[in-house]
């Protein structure tokens, strides 16, 4: 597989070639792939909390996955745990809650609802739009966490191209390439890259247990193969065409737990493949007068095969709790938004969606010692949501958005159906300070491992429903620096997890999670950026029944920080500080045991060299700079200082 993977970036890396050094240029932006109108001015965008990572600050990072480039926005916290996969929870909520979009495609598993974010390399990423609170009713059901759309590049005029690696320790190793070209009416991307990396270095500081000597992490190996092509053609003015595809597989182990006690189980397990395959054909056409429509029609699939094993030689299942799965997701659907503009009296937007989630799984599992036993399912529902979203600007300085969605969803046994809506407004009260408000109504209906897990699944589920409350200001400030300030609470009716001491999942009626939210950036150097943040969250179980107060696994207190810095000579510099406390988890068999986790402070740097006019660029960098030995799941250590280097060459 990998030699194939090399011949495709070859290819890439020669078209755009023929364009020389000097016609470099900035990849364009794929605006059909954004669901809401973008910009954080008027509209949806700017009555809530917004995020946006652009491809220059991705670049600047030097980060190479989805997790990487999202980890120092405010509210969001990416957490290792068993899985050994990074997980994205915002404001409390966990990842099934997030709703990942690429292009305005679905990306969350139609299983649990989650993603890896590791597989998402960003080489074709032109900006990741971060969207928390608040958000547009065109989204549908699910995202009651947040949403994230990442909108990828797409050709521009001429062409162009570029190719790089990347070494680093752990025997780890990154090729990637982009290539584009763009005519009067049709464009086109095309972006590949292959990550290896055999295991991951714990710091030095760590403490060997009998699980775990230290140095090599164990079961902590991890492949990555990811191929992205974009084509856009523009049959007229006034109408525009988006085909999308991408496909990706890979393999990792999930490295286990270095001990086992009451707090955490120890389980041996590799995800041994994963094949996923996109595709999307999308619209846009503006008629002649004030309406104009929009369209995706997409299918993703992703192919999984896992193994659970006896012990850490991984080669071995016969024992009770070992199993082999291979799984299979399909999503597929189409989603039409229908706008028209009244000038002075504002947008209204009518949107419709049909989903089908397919899942089927076959292998076995080991209920006791050397008594293995097949089994073979297959589950499906379907999701449909009609939408209507209002945003008007009745004073100068006033924008507001109403918007209403109801939602259905159909499966086997009980079918299910709910509303959402979001009222929000800005005011511009002086220039450079504005006002925001946001409230929400969001709805998440169950997933099939929700309803249908032989160990815990519960077919009489009802939809998740959150309550969001939101305020905040933004503020410019002389010396060129920006201030934002964001108080949020949210209510939480139905959350399904599983109640302490029980096997099978429930709805739980008074969850509550409140925090605020800090960020500035300040420019007034010209050669300086600087960008700080601080996130405080409360996380609270109000039912009754209830032995714990707050959640395990969801930091009260994050703070950043950030710096760019062009130097002299080609030369630039980068350096990132996050620091996480009062995270806590308990005794699995008595939940009023509650500890916490040590607080950890990660700095990571870099420094780039700019040659051949800017064709050029070579770089080494540090992650984890002071070696913090740190957990963000109770057992689960992380990696300690690790060194990097590579090169990019555009052309």
């Amino acid at each position: 597989m990998k030699h194939r993977f090399v011949a495709v970036l070859a290819a890439m890396a020669m078209l755009g070639g023929g364009a020389g050094l000097a016609s470099a240029a900035t990849d364009g932006v794929y605006r059909l792939g954004e669901v809401v109108v973008s910009g954080q001015k008027t509209g949806v965008e700017a009555i809530g909390n917004t995020h946006k990572v652009t491809a220059e600050e991705i670049e600047q990072r030097g980060v190479r996955s989805l997790d990487e480039a999202i980890n120092l926005l405010p509210g969001v916290q990416v957490r290792t745990g068993g899985d050994g996969a990074p997980r994205i929870d915002i404001r409390g909520f966990r990842t099934r809650h997030v709703k990942l979009l690429l292009n305005g495609t679905p990306f969350n598993g139609t299983y649990d609802g989650q993603f890896d974010p590791s597989l998402i390399s960003v080489e074709n990423i032109a900006e990741i739009v971060v969207t928390t609170g608040g958000s547009s009713v065109l989204y549908g059901s699910g995202g009651n966490a947040g949403v994230i759309n990442i909108i990828t590049k797409k050709g521009v005029k001429g062409a162009h191209g570029s190719a790089g690696v990347e070494l680093a320790e752990g025997d780890a190793q990154l090729l990637r390439a982009t290539g584009s070209y763009g005519g009067e009416k049709y464009d086109l991307f095309v972006s590949g890259s292959l990550y290896d990396r055999d295991h991951f270095e714990l710091s030095d500081h760590f403490s060997a247990t009998a699980d775990e000597d230290g140095d090599e992490r164990e079961n902590s190996d991890r492949r990555r193969n990811n191929v992205f092509v974009n084509v856009g053609f523009a049959p007229s003015d006034a109408t525009l065409l988006g085909l999308t595809f991408s496909y990706l597989d890979g393999k990792r182990g999930k490295p286990p737990a270095i001990v086992k006690d009451d707090y955490s189980s120890q389980k041996f397990e590799r995800e041994e493949d994963a094949e996923e395959f996109n595709f999307q054909l999308a619209l846009s056409h503006d008629f002649s007068g004030p309406l104009s429509l929009k369209g995706w029609a997409y299918f993703n699939s992703l192919d999984v095969l896992e193994s659970r094993y006896d012990d850490a030689d991984y080669d071995s299942q016969t024992r009770k709790s070992s199993s082999r799965t291979d799984s299979t997701t399909e999503i597929s659907g189409i989603n039409l938004q229908l706008r028209y503009g009244f000038e002075r009296f504002g947008a209204l937007t009518l949107g419709g969606m049909f989903e089908n989630n397919d899942w089927e799984a076959d292998g076995f599992s080991n209920p006791a010692n050397n008594n293995s036993v097949p089994f073979d399912e297959e589950e499906d529902f379907q999701l449909y949501s009609a939408s209507l979203e209002y945003e008007v600007s009745p004073l100068q300085d006033l924008g507001v958005v109403l918007g209403f969605g109801y939602h259905w969803q159909d499966r086997d046994g009980k079918d299910a159906d709910d509303y959402s809506y979001l009222l929000g407004l800005y005011y511009d009260l002086r220039e450079g300070t504005r006002l925001k408000a946001s409230h929400a109504r969001k709805v998440r209906f169950p997933t099939l491992r929700d309803l249908y897990d032989t160990d815990k699944g519960n077919p009489e589920l009802d939809a998740e429903v959150t309550w969001h409350y939101e305020a905040g200001i933004e503020q410019d400030l002389q010396a060129e620096t920006m201030v934002s300030l964001t108080g949020f609470y949210i209510d939480i009716e139905d959350f399904i997890e599983v109640p302490d001491g029980d096997s099978q999942l429930q709805n739980f009626d008074e969850y509550e999670f409140y925090g605020v939210e800090v960020a500035a950036e300040n420019r007034y150097f010209e050669r300086l950026l600087l960008r700080a943040s601080y996130s405080y969250m409360h996380t609270e179980d109000k039912g009754s029944d209830s032995e714990r107060d707050e959640l395990q696994n969801r930091p009260e207190h994050k703070t950043t920080l950030e710096a760019t810095y062009q130097l002299p000579w080609g030369l630039s510099a980068y350096g990132s500080a996050r620091y996480v406390t009062n995270s806590h988890y308990y005794n699995k068999k008595d939940w009023t045991d509650q500890q916490r986790l040590p607080e950890y402070v990660l700095v990571d740097f870099k420094i780039n060299k700019s040659a051949a006019n800017g064709a050029l660029d070579l770089y080494i960098g540090i992650d984890n700079l002071f070696d913090e030995d740190y957990e963000q799941s109770y057992a689960f250590p992380q990696a300690g200082r690790t060194f990097y280097g590579g090169v990019n060459w555009k052309f």
